[in-house]
């Protein structure tokens, strides 16, 4: 990635993209990672000067910059093995839940390093999910594989798996982690097919809008741990909308602890990101929040690592551009290190990361740049701008904001093999000022300049 300083000229060259800061959409909420159990095995495999400069990486003034953090409550198909806080058999009263030495090992020291890091930057948001309870609160009896919650929804498993919730919640907070927001759970559609894989629990939009009102939202609010955290609903793919968000808000009870709606990114390519406006046009005060992705999940992508690769930069890019245009305000990468076979990975479900660990060094990816180009400038507060533009070339993609400083941001990607581009970027109501980029195939370029 190039910094350069790009010259102002008085006329416009090829193609004209005008922002407009009078006009303004969403607030950003921010940018980040997953801290799952394998990133944090790879980060600490590490030597310690090591470990410190892949945290500041992501997390320092000098790197990403990143202000979000997820964090798995239990196992995912990325630890070692299918574990809960509690798997003895029928304990209703959590009398033996704790904590597991993934969390103490792999989680906690880094979301502390984490914490450190952001001080001088501005406060880290840390959002918790679910794969699944222990399987013997689950019809299949496993944590693995399609099921729903045992029992009547007015039942002892249903207030036995919210009271879990605040569990975690009470016990991070005792080692000096807060949380911001939780999804009842992570992609619950894919707890309605039998032989799914991993980990998962199924909800229908029904269900766990149910779920909330009658169970998680009252246990929440009834511990200091977990009073002020937020709810968002779905935390799946964006073929689920906008049903899901129009079920879990027509409850009003419901709708009064659920904030906004999670995205998933791994159907995009199947479901017209419009939706994602349709979502907010018929429930504009509730946020959408992108809250996984990653490269290289499936076998036609080239499944696992493939360094360098810079078509995997381009789609990360395509993909926080095209949310963000339609109301989503912020976006969330998957595993923040990986090994060279894309795992740890109980599952086999090799996939790609942004930072690849191999024995005593790691590698920043194009991945790992491509967040750089929003994470390191749009800050909680940063605003969505209107952008007018002429019918852009196939394959270019801009996004255009005003940065919490009140200087004006424009990132343009062009995924083109062979057309090179040439825009020049106008500020509404500035006469005689642009600045002219020129994007060759297979670039992303990000301009920033102070208000005039």
């Amino acid at each position: 990635m190039d910094r350069m300083i790009v010259k102002q000229k008085p006329q416009p060259e090829g193609i004209v993209v005008e922002i407009d800061p009078s006009t303004l959409y969403q607030e950003i909420i921010g940018f980040g990672a997953a801290f799952t159990d394998s990133s944090g095995f790879n980060i600490r495999s590490l030597p310690k000067d090591a470990q410190d400069l892949l945290m500041k990486q992501y997390f320092g003034p000098t790197g990403t910059e990143y202000n979000l953090g997820r964090v798995p409550i239990a196992s995912t198909d990325f630890s070692f093995s299918q574990y809960s806080y509690d798997d003895v058999e029928g304990d209703l009263e959590l009398v033996h839940w704790a904590l597991r030495e993934e969390d103490y090992e792999y989680k906690i020291p880094f979301i502390k390093q984490a914490m450190e890091l952001t001080k001088s930057t501005g406060a880290i948001k840390f959002f918790a999910a679910p794969w699944a309870p222990p399987g013997w609160m689950k019809t299949n009896g496993e944590m693995k594989g399609g099921g729903t919650l045992l029992g009547d929804p007015s039942g002892p498993y249903h207030v036995t798996w919210a009271n879990y919730f605040v569990k975690f919640f009470e016990a991070y907070l005792s080692q000096g982690i807060s949380f911001w927001a939780v999804s009842p759970q992570n992609e619950p559609n894919t707890g309605l097919y039998a032989n799914y894989s991993w980990q998962t629990l199924g909800f229908t939009a029904q269900t766990e809008s149910d779920f909330v009102r009658d169970h998680l939202g009252p246990a929440l609010k009834a511990s200091n741990a977990s009073k002020d955290i937020v709810i968002f609903g779905m935390d799946d793919n964006r073929h689920l909308l906008p049903d899901w968000a129009d079920v879990m808000f027509a409850d009003p009870i419901a709708s009064s602890y659920v904030a906004g709606i999670g995205v998933h990114w791994y159907e995009d390519e199947l479901v017209n990101p419009s939706i994602l406006s349709t979502t907010h046009d018929r429930h504009p005060e509730k946020f959408i929040l992108a809250t996984e992705a990653c490269n290289g999940w499936l076998k036609v992508q080239g499944k696992g690592v493939r360094l360098g690769f810079f078509f995997r930069a381009e789609r990360y890019a395509h993909s926080i551009i095209e949310d963000l245009n339609n109301w989503v305000a912020g976006w969330t990468d998957w595993n923040m290190a990986l090994d060279m076979q894309g795992g740890y990975t109980w599952a086999g479900n090799a996939v790609d990361a942004p930072i690849v660990v191999d024995g005593q060094e790691f590698y920043k990816q194009p991945m790992y740049y491509s967040m750089a180009h929003f994470s390191k400038f749009l800050k909680p507060g940063a605003r969505r701008a209107k952008v007018g533009h002429p019918k852009l070339p196939q394959g270019v993609f801009v996004l255009g904001a005003v940065m919490v400083d009140g200087k004006r941001y424009v990132t343009i990607v062009n995924k083109n093999n062979t057309e090179d581009i040439t825009i020049s970027i106008l500020e509404t109501g500035i006469d005689g000022v642009c600045t002219t980029v020129f994007l060759p195939a297979h670039s992303l370029v990000t301009v920033v300049w102070n208000k005039y």
